[in-house]
C-alpha cells in the first residue's frame, strides 16, 4: 500500500506545486508508481502536468460526494500522465487526481462546518486507490484552512517547503506544529510524521548571503530538519511548468532535475529511517 506524502507551506509562493510534481516525476521516471493529488483550489498541479480537468473528475467532487455518503468511481476520475514519460526506459506510472476550483470550494465549505470526521475525508477517499501506487503526493493550499487540515490528516509523512528568507521560518514551524497536532485533532485516527523542510529557490554557493546561512541555522535549531539537497532558482523550472510538464521530464539532465532526483532519494531515506 502506497504511503501518502503531503507537501505543505503556510504561505503562497515558496514552490509547493513545482516541488510536488517534480518529485513525482523524478520518482516515476525511475520506475515508481506515483499519484499526484491536487488539493489546491487554484489547480496548479493540473497546469503543471498539462491537464484541464472536468468538474466531475476532480478531487473536490469526490470529497463532496463522499461527505454526502456517495462513493464515486475513483479509478475513473484519475488522469494518467504516463505518456509524458514515453521517452524514458523502465518508467513507472504518473497519475493525477486533479482539482477544479468550483468543486473544491463546495467541498471546503462543507468540511469547514463539520467536526473531525470532515477532516479525515481525503484519507478515506484515497483508501480506494492506495494499493495501486507506491507513493501518493498531495499538493496543498497556501494557507491554514480546512483543506490544509484535510491534507495533513491524509498524510503518513509531511514535508514543508520554504524559501531561504527569515520570514518563512515561522511558517514552517506552524506546519510542523499542525502536523503534530493532527493525531489529537482526529482523535487518534491519523498520525502524520513531519520529515523535514525543503529549501526552494535557493541561491547558488557563489551568491549565498548571511540570510541564507542564518535561515538554515534557524531551521536546524527549531528542529525543522532542512534537507541537505536544496532546489536552486532556475528558469528551466518555470519554463517547463508553462509547457505543461515538470522540468524533470522536459530537461532530465539539467541541474534542477538532478537536484529533484537527489531530494527524492533523501526523502526516501528519511522515510526508511522512521521504520515505515
Amino acid at each position: 500500500m502506497g504511503a501518502v506524502l503531503t507537501v505543505a507551506s503556510q504561505k503562497g509562493g515558496p514552490g509547493k506545486t513545482t516541488t510536488t510534481v517534480n518529485l513525482a516525476s523524478a520518482l516515476a521516471i525511475n520506475g515508481v508508481k506515483v499519484l499526484v493529488v491536487d488539493l489546491e483550489p487554484q489547480a496548479q498541479a493540473g497546469v503543471a502536468l498539462g491537464v484541464v480537468p472536468q468538474p466531475q473528475r476532480s478531487v473536490g467532487f469526490a470529497l463532496y460526494a463522499r461527505l454526502n455518503d456517495m462513493a464515486p468511481p475513483l479509478g475513473e476520475m484519475i488522469y494518467s500522465r504516463s505518456e509524458l514519460m514515453d521517452g524514458f526506459e523502465d518508467a513507472g506510472r504518473l497519475d493525477l487526481f486533479a482539482s477544479v476550483q468550483s468543486t473544491m470550494v463546495d467541498a471546503e465549505r462543507k468540511i469547514a462546518g463539520m467536526d473531525f470526521q470532515g477532516t479525515i475525508i481525503l484519507r478515506q477517499v484515497l483508501q480506494d486507490v492506495r494499493d495501486k501506487y507506491d507513493l501518493i503526493l498531495v499538493d496543498t493550499p497556501p494557507s491554514v484552512t480546512a483543506l490544509s487540515a484535510v491534507a495533513l490528516a491524509a498524510a503518513d509523512f509531511v514535508i514543508a517547503v520554504c524559501e531561504p528568507l527569515y520570514a518563512t521560518v515561522p511558517g514552517v514551524a506552524v506546519v510542523k506544529g499542525l502536523t503534530e497536532a493532527t493525531v489529537k485533532r482526529t482523535e487518534g485516527q491519523c498520525n502524520p510524521r513531519f520529515l523535514g523542510t525543503v529549501l526552494n529557490k535557493a541561491n547558488p554557493p557563489s551568491k549565498r548571503t548571511i540570510e541564507d546561512a542564518q535561515v538554515e541555522e534557524r531551521l536546524v535549531k527549531l528542529g525543522l530538519n532542512p534537507f541537505e539537497t536544496q532546489i536552486r532558482r532556475n528558469g528551466l523550472i518555470s519554463q517547463a511548468f508553462d509547457q505543461g510538464q515538470p522540468v524533470c521530464i522536459a530537461n532530465p539532465n539539467q541541474p534542477p532535475s538532478i537536484a529533484y532526483r537527489d531530494l527524492a532519494m533523501e526523502i526516501a531515506d528519511r522515510v526508511k529511517q522512521t521504520g515505515a
